[in-house]
């Protein structure tokens, strides 16, 4: 028999939503992700090894990934 197994991060999006982006400069939606280390069998993230790590947030108009902090700053309307 063959197995493919290993150790890996998964990332997983918590929460949709806009924010002016401090990188482009314009109101877009970003993504709030949350990252975890899995065992994997076969590619298949199967048992949770680790407690949730830092989260952070991607803009997906440009790209960049900044940490949750940048949600935190009074955001004009």
């Amino acid at each position: 028999m063959f197995f493919i197994f290993g150790i890996g991060p998964k990332t997983k999006v918590i929460q949709k939503s806009q924010f002016l982006c401090p990188v482009c400069r314009t109101r877009n939606t970003y993504e709030l992700k949350q990252q975890r280390n899995y065992f994997s069998l076969f590619f298949i993230p199967l048992i949770p090894l680790s407690k949730a790590k830092g989260e952070f947030v991607k803009c997906l108009n440009c790209g960049t990934e900044m940490p949750s902090t940048v949600l935190n700053h009074a955001q004009p309307d």
